[in-house]
Parts: C-alpha cells; structure tokens; sequence
C-alpha cells in the first residue's frame, strides 16, 4: 500500500505543481484584465449632469451632457488622450475602452499606456466622426476559439441564440452614453483582391439617407439574420468588426442602431437570412 499511496502523493503533487505553474502564468495577464477595466467610468445620473452644470431645466443640453461625459472619462483622458469611449456588452468579457488615433494600425498592438501588447485594444476607424458622424466602426482582435477577451466574443453572434440573450450593447462616449440594439450580423472577406469584396468600413459618411439605405439594404443581402424592423435610414449605425475563423481572412460585423425612445431593451424577432450573400471562399454549411 505505501507505493500506491507514494506513487499518488507523487502525482497529486505533480498535478498541484502544475496547477500553480499556470496560476502563476496566467495571473499577470488575469491582473492586468482587471486593472484595465477597473478604469471604466463611474455612473452618472441626470441629475448629476444638471447639477454640475448648475442648469435649471430639468433635461441637459448636448453641450451639459458632453461636459458631464468628459468630468467621467478625466481619469482615462489624464492616461491617454486617444480615448474617445468604453463599450460594453452585458454578459460578455466586452468592457473596454475605445481609443481613436490617426490609423488603423496602432491600437492592434497597443494597450492603454500605448506599449506594445498583443492584444490590442477596440479603437475607432481614424476616419469615423464619433460625436456626429452617421456611422462608427470599432475594430477589436478576435483572440482565438480558446479565449474570451477583446472582441471574441463577437463571433458567437453567427448564432441568433447568442444575440436573443446578447441583445444590446452600451457605448459611453466623450459626448453621450447610448444603448444601441443590434439588428443585423454579417461576414466578409478581408481580401481586398477577392472580387466580391465588399468594403463595408467604407461607407462612413452617407451624403443623404438614401445612400445610407442603399448601403441598409446590401448589408440585409449578407446578413445571417436581422432583427426586429431592422432600422431605419437616419438612424446612427454602429458596427462592432473582428475577425472570424471560418475561412481565412475573414470578418465579422455586428450592426446596431440607437436604443428608439420608448423601447424595451429586450430581444426582437430574429428574421433568419436562408441565402446570405456570403464570401465565395465562405466554407459551405459554416
């Protein structure tokens, strides 16, 4: 018997060691995690704003909200001035900062202190209006089936399920805190060689609603699915980009739209897309 038991007391140490081996691996990158989204800004209530503002009217204006909005990110505009907002999900690792700078390549490899980090942060496209462009687009590394963190979670909104649990997201911004209510979900090539690559974070800024619902209504086309009334032409688009892995080079979009007054923040009606005008080199049945 005492083999056996020294032979398990071996083992359980190993295991043990081994246990602790990866605690201590993983812990810096558990921490940091932590401290990161530590940062996000506090709550404020309406009359909050309207009291820092010393207004007298009972709804603040845009200019009393932006001031309201900037006293809350002081703290994160102090460490880097290229934040323009923090994005969450609720029920998802989603709860970051959003940075802008003048590309589309820094904040791929770059955290909050701007040193290089793998992971990178969301950011803004360099050549979105946040505070009154008709549409955002924020990028976010899809870090891979075995983890959750950045924008990988985004790919599990190919299922409708994830987005009838999923179904808002909440972007505090220099200039506003808005809901947005997600209505469509598609995938495109990344190749720009591809012939029917379609260059989705090209249309920023719509000349007219009709522009803007000609691009509404080829987004539809691609969409695995829409949901609810889908939107309308002048409402804000907000679209979430990472990568998917179905096929190579591959991209994800999340779509949304602002929060309409008066309505639940619960999840609509999922229209199912039975053709979706999908990438050629899209694998048949992913």
């Amino acid at each position: 018997m005492k083999p056996i038991r020294l032979m398990a007391g071996m083992f359980l140490s190993g295991v043990g060691a081994a246990i602790v081996a990866a605690l201590v691996w993983m812990a810096p990158g558990w921490l940091e995690e932590y401290q990161l989204k530590s940062q996000r800004p506090p709550e404020i209530t309406l009359a909050e704003t309207t009291q820092q503002t010393d207004s007298p009217e009972s709804t603040p204006s845009p200019e009393e909200i932006e001031a309201a909005q900037r006293a809350r990110f002081a703290d994160l505009l102090a460490e880097n001035p290229d934040v323009v907002g923090w994005i969450t999900i609720d029920g998802t690792r989603i709860d970051y900062p959003v940075l802008q700078t003048t590309d589309n390549q820094f904040y791929l490899r770059h955290g909050l202190d701007k040193r290089y980090d793998n992971r990178g942060l969301p950011f803004a496209d360099y050549e979105c209006d946040v505070k009154n462009g008709r549409h955002l687009i924020i990028y976010g590394h899809n870090m891979g089936d075995d983890e959750s963190d950045r924008f990988t979670n985004l790919q599990e909104y190919r299922d409708p399920e994830y987005y009838t649990t999923h179904p808002t997201i909440l972007l505090d911004t220099l200039y506003s805190s808005q809901i947005y209510k997600i209505v469509a979900v598609f995938a495109v090539t990344a190749r720009t060689g591809d012939a029917d690559y379609f260059a989705y974070n090209s249309y920023i800024n719509f000349a007219d609603d009709a522009a803007e619902q000609d691009y509404l209504d080829q987004v539809s086309q691609r969409a695995f699915y829409t949901t609810g009334d889908y939107m309308q032409a002048d409402e804000k688009i907000l679209s979430l980009s990472t990568c998917i892995y179905a096929m190579q080079d591959a991209r994800i979009v999340v779509m949304a739209r602002p929060l309409r007054e008066g309505e639940s923040t619960e999840a609509d009606t999922v229209n199912v897309n039975p053709d979706p005008l999908l990438p050629a080199r899209w694998p048949q049945g992913a």
